[in-house]
């Protein structure tokens, strides 16, 4: 687990840039072709099966479809974070001056918060890691299990009939995966890395979008934490203009994550209607088998990372604006001219709205959480009338 290790300076999502630089989502020209491999095998293990070699039954079409549309969430998700790695590099770079400033010329308190938060941050990360592991153990080796226990049934009973769980639901290249021994191992060493692959795949793009955001929110809630500690020491004219700095280092670096996160939480809010749509459409007219809870599991992991993008999204935007709350509370009419040029000047940059948005159109929060929900159960009854 040294992969997961804390590093340092506080402030800055190392295990997401860690994980990024596997994907060549860096700003060195030479890692840059890592990409490659990973999506010739989105294509050709999961596009071309899943969309030329059709399905057998009705069941395992919506499967195979659900499957589809989450894949391509996570691997086109992944590839459009690699298309702004330069804007990637930037917001890094700008968080580790933002923080290494914080840490050399800020209060005591300031700088507790940031390393309490950092600790706390990287916590979670390491625990989603976890989590998300022992999750995709489950779904590479589930169908291998469910399989043997088939064959285990078949020889104490000569009239059983043998079936075959697939990892995904697609015929591979004509192979006879769900008949035939020989053809379901070759399918299964296959299919094995890919799913680890898509596993690694949807969590690094999960944790990119959500650490840089989280983080951005942090930065807001050290520049408010600044400013009560300017206000309560009454150091206004020697520390304002680092208060100012600050403030205009955490807007740059929320505009960064608005324009690199923007295409892919497009893709997220489309693309989610159509997953939850699907599964749940799946879910109704399915038994509870290996199937249902490999989709659920893809259904959870979903869910968990939607909803993620709309709390931290909203949290992200409340913070920011909280900016505005924390200079109104500081005195500011007791001070002199100059100093109030000085923080009606941060009033008016905090008056802008600051977020994460999904392709610029809409601002992700609870509120477009609640639509998202409403719009797939609509989606879902017209599907489920259509059967």
């Amino acid at each position: 687990m040294n992969f997961l290790r804390q590093e340092q300076p506080a402030g800055m999502p190392h295990i997401s840039i860690k994980l990024l630089r596997v994907f060549g989502v860096t700003n060195h020209s030479e890692e840059r072709f890592r990409i490659l491999p990973v999506m010739l095998a989105y294509f050709f293990f999961i596009v071309v099966p899943k969309c030329f070699f059709g399905y057998p039954d009705l069941e395992i079409t919506i499967i195979g479809t659900a499957e589809l549309i989450f894949q391509t969430n996570s691997f086109c998700g992944m590839f459009l974070l690699f298309l702004n790695r330069r804007k990637l590099a930037e917001f890094i770079q700008h968080a580790r001056s933002f923080s290494q400033t914080v840490i050399r010329a800020s209060p005591a308190a300031v700088v507790q918060h940031l390393t309490t938060q950092h600790d706390m941050i990287h916590k979670i990360t390491r625990i989603f890691c976890i989590v998300v592991m022992f999750a995709a153990h489950f779904y590479a080796l589930a169908p291998f299990l469910s399989t043997l226990y088939t064959f285990y049934g078949t020889v104490r009973n000569k009239n059983a009939t043998m079936h075959y769980t697939l990892q995904m639901e697609e015929n591979f290249y004509g192979l006879q995966t769900r008949t035939s021994a020989t053809h379901y191992l070759i399918f299964g060493v296959v299919m094995t890395p890919t799913a680890y692959l898509c596993a690694f795949t949807g969590t690094v793009k999960t944790l990119t979008i959500c650490n840089i955001t989280t983080y951005c929110t942090l930065y807001f809630q050290l520049v408010q934490l600044k400013l009560r500690t300017v206000t309560q020491d009454n150091t206004f004219r020697q520390e304002l203009k680092s208060v100012i700095k600050m403030h205009q280092d955490a807007l740059n670096c929320a505009s960064l994550v608005e324009s690199i996160t923007s295409l892919a939480l497009l893709q997220q809010l489309l693309l989610c209607v159509l997953i939850w749509s699907s599964m749940l459409l799946y879910f109704t007219v399915s038994g509870f088998n290996v199937n249902f809870m490999n989709l659920f599991v893809l259904f959870v992991f979903d869910t968990t990372e939607t909803f993620a993008y709309c709390y931290l999204g909203e949290k992200l935007s409340y913070e920011s604006a909280r900016v505005a709350h924390t200079v109104y509370e500081s005195g500011w009419e007791t001070q002199t001219t100059d100093i109030q040029k000085d923080l009606q000047l941060i009033l008016v940059r905090a008056q802008s709205p600051v977020g994460i948005t999904a392709g610029k159109f809409y601002y992700m929060n609870m509120e477009q959480f609640g639509i998202i929900v409403k719009t797939t159960y609509s989606f879902f009854v017209i599907l489920r009338d259509q059967i």
